[in-house]
């Protein structure tokens, strides 16, 4: 590390280093997936969706803890922290503000998300004309049918990140290289690993 960011790192308080840390990585995160988005044309899914008390988009692939979503609520946090205690706000009041607006962030980044993939499900990409092609597993698809796990594949020369499961008993694992071998419901694939 230059000298002269070696010195100002080191006149930091640890509350501001924890900020900036998270705020950087967050970013460079963030950034990261929207140049991804961009260039290699990702259709606005996402990967990493969980169940969220009926606030999950289980037909799209996309959650409101989606990776993108808890990037954006990092980022904001970190940012937001920095800001309030270079402000000379306290610890406390300084969370509280930061993790507010991380929070208004990963809520909207998940209503535009949403938003995005209302507009794609009312087009006429069809998830059924992925069946028989392959994909690579995004996040761990769980054994026996559980949900959770999402695929990567094209679809209409689009790459598209859908909700996937798959019928055997061992989990597969990210970068999984998988047969899309059934559609369930309008977005939700069942795959099975290439041996």
């Amino acid at each position: 590390m230059p000298d002269f960011l070696n010195n100002w790192w080191e006149a930091l308080n640890f509350e501001l280093q924890v900020f900036y840390g998270i705020a950087v990585v967050s970013g460079v995160v963030l950034l990261f997936q929207v140049l991804m988005s961009f260039f290699m044309g990702a259709d606005g899914a996402d990967f990493g969706g969980m169940d969220a008390g009926g606030l999950d988009v289980h037909d799209s692939g996309m959650g409101i803890f989606s990776i993108r979503g808890v990037t954006a609520f990092f980022t904001g946090f970190g940012w937001t922290g920095v800001i309030c205690t270079e402000q000379g706000l306290g610890l406390l009041p300084s969370l509280a503000i930061a993790t507010a607006v991380g929070s208004i962030l990963m809520v909207g980044i998940y209503v535009m998300m949403r938003s995005i993939m209302r507009l794609q499900s009312s087009g006429t990409l069809d998830y059924g004309n992925a069946v028989g092609h392959l994909g690579t597993t995004y996040v761990t698809i769980p054994p026996l049918q559980k949900a959770g796990g999402q695929v990567e594949t094209m679809i209409q020369g689009r790459l598209v990140t859908a909700e996937a499961l798959q019928k055997g008993t061992e989990p597969i694992k990210p970068g999984t290289k998988v047969k899309v071998v059934e559609r369930i419901g309008s977005a939700t694939l069942v795959v099975e690993p290439l041996d």
